[in-house]
């Protein structure tokens, strides 16, 4: 583990907004989640010397753009790691924004989505702790269509301001999944396949065969990181937990592991194959 990580305890940030928890990783490095929701969103802020990059942009509920600013004067660019809504529901709070080229990205930053669709996935209130946030009107709360500074693709090196970030393609858990590997401060921000809690391929575009492969792609820089830096649930997590993930995607594949269905709160039905630290949802098959 890098120096600055290993010997900081991060920090509770108070901010005027009571929908993120704000926790001071080290200097450069804010993790802003979203306590709150059932999703436990996790938004990293990283400061460069002239510039602030912002990964994903969460469920869209609070004032994250306020919430930020609170942070850092530094001007923002946004970089998604994928286009779930939990992911980028404030990426119209924000100007710069770098994804991923395939058809999911294009196609949401043309279109944005529906009221609906946006309830449907972020704001039922079984998925949220109330209250809202003093602000926010859920019937007024959209996702709107948004522009894309920078198409990106697999091995690009983003160098934004003085931070180099390295664009490792990682389906399985969605198509257009990237892992962000920061070459300056070695840290995997690792997106959702590599977490503390469960990693969820039973969903549309999910496939267990490609979490595997991107395992094995994230096993060949395994030496390039120290840290890694989920989007759901705890940041901070060992990296020892992703030599565990690929061994257990390969005992899912090989059908040595054991799972239990169930259905999850959006009525999609999996199979559960639990190893402790993490757990993998594949679709459900009798």
């Amino acid at each position: 583990m890098t120096t600055a990580l290993q010997n900081n305890e991060p920090q509770a940030i108070a901010t005027n907004d009571d929908w993120f928890e704000v926790l001071k990783i080290t200097d450069y490095l804010f993790a802003v989640s979203e306590p709150r929701h059932y999703e436990h969103t996790v938004i990293y802020l990283l400061l460069g010397g002239d510039r602030a990059i912002l990964i994903d942009t969460g469920c869209g509920i609070g004032n994250l753009r306020r919430v930020v600013e609170q942070l850092t004067s530094l001007p923002i660019t946004v970089v998604n790691t994928h286009t779930h809504l939990d992911h980028l529901g404030s990426n119209h709070q924000f100007s710069e924004i770098i994804m991923f080229d395939h058809p999911r990205s294009r196609c949401l930053s043309e279109n944005g989505t529906s009221q609906e669709l946006l309830h449907w996935e972020l704001q039922r209130e079984e998925l949220v702790t109330l209250p809202w946030p003093d602000d926010f009107r859920i019937e007024e709360s959209v996702l709107p269509p948004f522009k894309v500074s920078r198409w990106i693709k697999h091995d690009d090196v983003l160098e934004i301001g003085d931070i180099r970030l390295r664009v490792l393609h990682t389906p399985g858990e969605a198509p257009d999944h990237v892992c962000l590997l920061d070459q300056t401060h070695g840290i995997l921000f690792c997106g959702d396949i590599l977490l503390n809690g469960a990693v969820w391929c039973h969903l549309d575009g999910g496939d267990v065969g490609e979490l595997h492969a991107s395992y094995e792609l994230l096993m060949r820089h395994f030496d390039a990181f120290d840290i890694l830096m989920p989007s759901h649930n705890a940041p901070c997590q060992n990296k020892d937990l992703l030599p565990i993930a690929l061994a257990a995607s390969g005992d899912v594949l090989s059908g040595k592991a054991q799972s239990q269905a169930g259905t999850d709160l959006w009525g999609r039905d999996y199979n559960k194959y639990d190893f402790r630290r993490i757990s993998i949802l594949s679709r459900f098959s009798p």
